[in-house]
């Protein structure tokens, strides 16, 4: 990505009281990893100081956030009807 330009970014509702995945809008993920997906890898998720390690999943409808992300939900106190905004800062 280039530094210079916005990050790409997404906005999502939270509409579960217990959620398991998020769905990844494809343009979203097209934007950080092209044509090739890397599912099964894991992808760090940070708030402020704070980070939870969430594996990136293959749904029907395309990738999703898997394992850990109901630990990111509950850590973040994140509630049904809270939004989240999802933006890409780059790689380690």
């Amino acid at each position: 990505m280039d530094p210079k330009n916005n990050a790409p970014s997404f906005l999502k509702l939270i509409d579960d009281y217990d959620p398991i995945f998020l769905e990844i809008p494809y343009d979203f993920a097209s934007l950080l990893w092209g044509g090739k997906v890397p599912y099964g890898q894991c992808l760090e998720l940070i708030d402020d100081d704070l980070s939870w390690v969430v594996r990136l999943k293959r749904n029907v409808s395309g990738p999703v956030l898997g394992d850990g992300f109901t630990k990111f939900v509950k850590d973040s106190s994140l509630k049904k009807n809270d939004y989240l905004l999802v933006k890409a800062i780059g790689t380690k």
